[in-house]
This record gives structure tokens, C-alpha cells and sequence, in this order.
């Protein structure tokens, strides 16, 4: 017998989760990555709405010839139940106040992407009932009582075949290769270099310093104490960006923090710029070139 398969689209959960998780992705690009616990808390809401995202955006019903399943997302939620365990199956319309999710209500349980209208199971052996949202809730509880009626004698191997696709991995492979990205990210030199007349510094906070532009330059050993990112990137030593320093002078940093020397640079248009590479030949190689060209 013919598995029917039913999608509902989950429109109210993505207009809800959407924009706040890309509202939350912008202030973290905004603020920059760095350890702190508030970039962390952020992060972890970050992956939290897409988890909730992955989970309700659509909500899949199957009807095959023993039983009924349904699934959330990219499965990483569902259940399934025998015909021969369900009394009957209704339409329904929920209450705006049991609202769109897994829900408990007060004689069962509600699955729910959006929308009011579900599909109520009622069963032989428990008091319980379970409710799946749909928008097609007439349809299939007229397919399922008559399904219940004919009996289950036909072997069923779709649950069997769909649960060989485990999609919890596309979740642990997001939570693993994110922290990794920043790792990684965190790990690379900054792209600095001198032209015949700018000082050029690529990425997301790059600028182009004319030499005449220039001050002063001069390499120094530590760093001074820094107060606040104010706009950029900080990862374990990395840091990128815009940043005030303990005696309130705003500065931008384009340094691994610990491997001295550093360059600073006093510029008439960007102020106080801080530059260093993980080897120390790089850094005075470039110090060079900038007082030969200044």
C-alpha cells in the first residue's frame, strides 16, 4: 500500500526564528569574535536559534499502510505509532495560546510548526492524546481512520528505511566546525603589505595608509593595556580591529599579542595603528620598509 507522505511548511516559526537569528549574527560580526562570556552567550544563542530553526521549519506527516510518523525539520525530532495502538484520529483546531513547537497541553502533547489546525490521535491503551499540526487535518484523519479500519496486516518498512538517515550529524558538524572555524581563523597572519607609496592592510577592518600619511613609526616590545573592543576580532592571542586602550586612546590592532616586537604607527587620518606577525623577522622586515619609505 502506498506511503502518503504531507509537508507543511513552517511560516510562522521561520518568520520567528529567521530574523533573530540574523539579527544575532550581525552584532556578533559587529562586535567581533573574541573569549569573552558575552561573546560566548551570543555564539551559543546564535546555534541555539539555528538547532530551532533546522528542527521547525517544516513539519512532515507519513501515513503508510500499519502506522503513522511524523518528523520536525531534518528529523532531528518525531515520533511514530501503529495503527493498531490509535483509536481514532480527528481534526482539530488548537487554541492561539498553545501556540507553534512541542507543546504540553493538558491531556497530551501538541507537535506544531504553524498554523492552528492538527490532527488529533486518540489511543486504545492511554488517556493521552497526541496532536500534529497540519493543514491538511481533515484529509488525512478521514486517510487514517479508514487505514485503522482495514487493519494492519501489511509488513511496513519506510520507518525502517527513513531512520538509516541520522541527522543529528549535520548537527554535531555544525557545532564542531564552527569553534573550528574561529580557530583556524584565529591562527592566520593578517594580510600586510608595502607598495611603492601605502602601507596596505586586507580584510574585514583593512586600510590603505599613505606613507604620507605617516608620523611616526617604531617598534616597541609589549602592547599597551586595551580596555574595550569597540568594533573587531578577538580570538585567544588575535586581535583585529578597533579598540580603546586603558588611557582612553582609541587604537587599531592587526596583532598576535604574544610575539614581540610590534610596530606602531602614528598616522594623521587613522591615529594609533598596531601591526605584528607571528615571526619576529616579518615584523622588523616591514618596520624596515616603513622607515625607508616614510
Amino acid at each position: 500500500m502506498e506511503t502518503k507522505i504531507y509537508k507543511q511548511f513552517g511560516t510562522a516559526s521561520v518568520i520567528i526564528l529567521l530574523p533573530l537569528m540574523l539579527f544575532f549574527c550581525g552584532l556578533l560580526i559587529k562586535t567581533g569574535f573574541s573569549t569573552d562570556p558575552a561573546t560566548i552567550i551570543l555564539l551559543l544563542v546564535i546555534v541555539t536559534l539555528l538547532i530551532c530553526l533546522l528542527v521547525f521549519y517544516q513539519l512532515t506527516i507519513m501515513i503508510s499502510s500499519n502506522s503513522i510518523s511524523f518528523s520536525l525539520g531534518i528529523g532531528l525530532a518525531g515520533r511514530t505509532y501503529r495503527f493498531s495502538d490509535i483509536k481514532s484520529c480527528k481534526a482539530v483546531t488548537n487554541s492561539a495560546l498553545n501556540g507553534i513547537g512541542i507543546r504540553m497541553l493538558s491531556n497530551g502533547w501538541l507537535y506544531n510548526v504553524t498554523g492552528l489546525k492538527a490532527i488529533e490521535l486518540q489511543f486504545k491503551n492511554r488517556k493521552s492524546v497526541v496532536r500534529i499540526g497540519t493543514d491538511k487535518p481533515e484529509e488525512i484523519a478521514n486517510l487514517i481512520n479508514s487505514r485503522i479500519a482495514q487493519g494492519n496486516a501489511v509488513a511496513d518498512d519506510y520507518g525502517l528505511k527513513k531512520k538509516m538517515f541520522n541527522p543529528m550529524w549535520i548537527i554535531m558538524v555544525i557545532l564542531v566546525l564552527l569553534p573550528v572555524a574561529l580557530l583556524v581563523s584565529s591562527k592566520q597572519d593578517t594580510n600586510i603589505y608595502s607598495t611603492q607609496n601605502s602601507l596596505i592592510i586586507e580584510g574585514s577592518y583593512g586600510l590603505t595608509i599613505p606613507y604620507y600619511d605617516i608620523i611616526q613609526v617604531d617598534t616597541i616590545s609589549s602592547l599597551p593595556q586595551i580596555s574595550i573592543r569597540t568594533n573587531g576580532y578577538a580570538l585567544g592571542n588575535t586581535k583585529i580591529g578597533n579598540f580603546r586602550l586603558a588611557d582612553g586612546k582609541d587604537a587599531k590592532l592587526y596583532v598576535k599579542s604574544e610575539f614581540p616586537p610590534y610596530i606602531l604607527i602614528q598616522s594623521k587620518e587613522n591615529g594609533l595603528i598596531y601591526i605584528n606577525f607571528e615571526e619576529a623577522n616579518k615584523t622588523i622586515d616591514l618596520y624596515d620598509k616603513l622607515k625607508k619609505n616614510k
